[in-house]
């Protein structure tokens, strides 16, 4: 009868102690694909970060892009400048010039008027 009852007691901390590994094999199992999720979200997030990078780099490249072009336009803008002051010099002194040139085809014409009454 003893022996009965330790035997029932063996057989129910055997049934107990399987139990116990099977939760412990299900924890086990549910662990590791916790695990092999958060690796695989880990992957994502950093494939993510890489693209935000190469894209920040393409910005940072398009920027010094239209950094350049804008000092070229800028360089260009005063050659224009540069150019339309020469050409507004040049037609000042044109302007000058076709004076002084009035001038002295008016002269010319008083003094042929000069001698034709002269004459």
């Amino acid at each position: 009868d003893q022996s009965k009852k330790s035997a029932e007691k063996i057989n129910n901390l055997v049934v107990d102690i399987k139990n116990a590994i099977d939760s412990t094999v299900l924890v086990t199992k549910e662990g590791t694909k916790t695990v092999e999720e958060g690796t695989k979200i880990s992957q994502e997030t950093s494939a993510a970060f890489s693209e935000v990078a190469k894209a920040v780099n393409n910005v940072v490249l398009n920027n010094q892009q239209i950094s350049l072009t804008v000092e070229q336009q800028a360089a260009a803008i005063q050659q224009v400048v540069d150019a339309m002051n020469s050409l507004n010099q040049s037609a000042k002194e044109t302007a000058t010039g076709i004076s002084q040139t009035k001038l002295g085809t008016q002269q010319l014409n008083d003094a042929a008027q000069n001698l034709n009454s002269i004459v």
